[in-house]
């Protein structure tokens, strides 16, 4: 009778370790299909402001954004109209006009844009290395206050820091922000791999990209935060794809 238990007991162990590893760094969430990208919303609106189908007041009222909210400037069409997102992920156009939003820029500005997105990129790689020897991995777990953390619930409080709202999973960030090839990585984006046995490209593990081909991440591998090159060896064997999120 003892050895059947103990026959069962390592069977059970076994199943659990598979099944733990086969899902590393995603979180025990429901998986979710839809897209959702990752956004800083910089703009307060300072009056309400309605939100419209079109770049025209013949435009669909999708919806009035409230005094106080904070919505994310995709574009400046022309000087009458902005292209907005809002945290409830409706898109759409609002007056331009100054009395409406603290908006101050114009995203059409690919330069501006690139060197602010640079600078959040910078902090975001000081930040994750600034953790490096104090963060503990633990597959499952998002714990800021004892700084216990898988590889997404990682990447998802270092990038809060910076105000950007990713979520948590590898299965809801591998479809966040836009996605960019291996030959076009910028600091600061998401990179992902496939842990599990040979390269299949199922996503079960993410890192940042820091540049200069080498990613910083949690790993269960160091039991924290370490960096690996993504330009040879075993992790760029095991890469799969990449987002960009700044």
């Amino acid at each position: 009778m003892q050895l059947e238990l103990l026959k069962k007991k390592i069977v059970i162990v076994g199943m659990s370790a598979i099944i733990g590893f086969s899902a590393l760094g995603i979180a025990p969430a429901p998986f979710t299909s839809k897209v959702e990208a990752a956004i800083t919303y910089e703009t307060k609106v300072e009056i309400g402001v309605n939100l419209r189908s079109q770049p025209s007041t013949s435009g669909k009222v999708i919806r009035l954004i409230s005094k106080g909210e904070s919505i994310n400037v995709i574009s400046k069409v022309n000087s009458y109209w902005l292209k907005v997102s809002t945290k409830d992920n409706k898109t759409g156009y609002i007056s331009a006009n100054s009395k409406y939003t603290n908006y101050n820029g114009s995203s059409s500005s690919s330069g501006s844009s690139q060197t602010a997105s640079s600078s959040k990129a910078d902090r975001v790689i000081s930040l994750a290395q600034s953790y490096k020897g104090r963060v503990s991995y633990d597959f499952g777990t998002r714990n800021p206050s004892r700084l216990i953390f898988d590889c997404s619930s990682f990447t998802e409080f270092i990038f809060a820091k910076v105000g950007v709202d990713l979520k948590w999973g590898t299965q809801a960030q591998k479809s966040q922000g836009s996605a960019v090839s291996k030959s076009n990585l910028r600091k600061g984006d998401l990179v992902f791999f496939d842990t599990i046995g040979s390269n299949n490209r199922v996503i079960n593990h993410v890192g940042i990209y820091m540049g200069s081909g080498k990613f910083i991440h949690n790993t269960p591998s160091v039991d924290g935060i370490a960096i690996n090159s993504l330009s040879s060896g075993w992790w760029s064997s095991h890469y799969v794809s990449a987002r960009r999120v700044l």
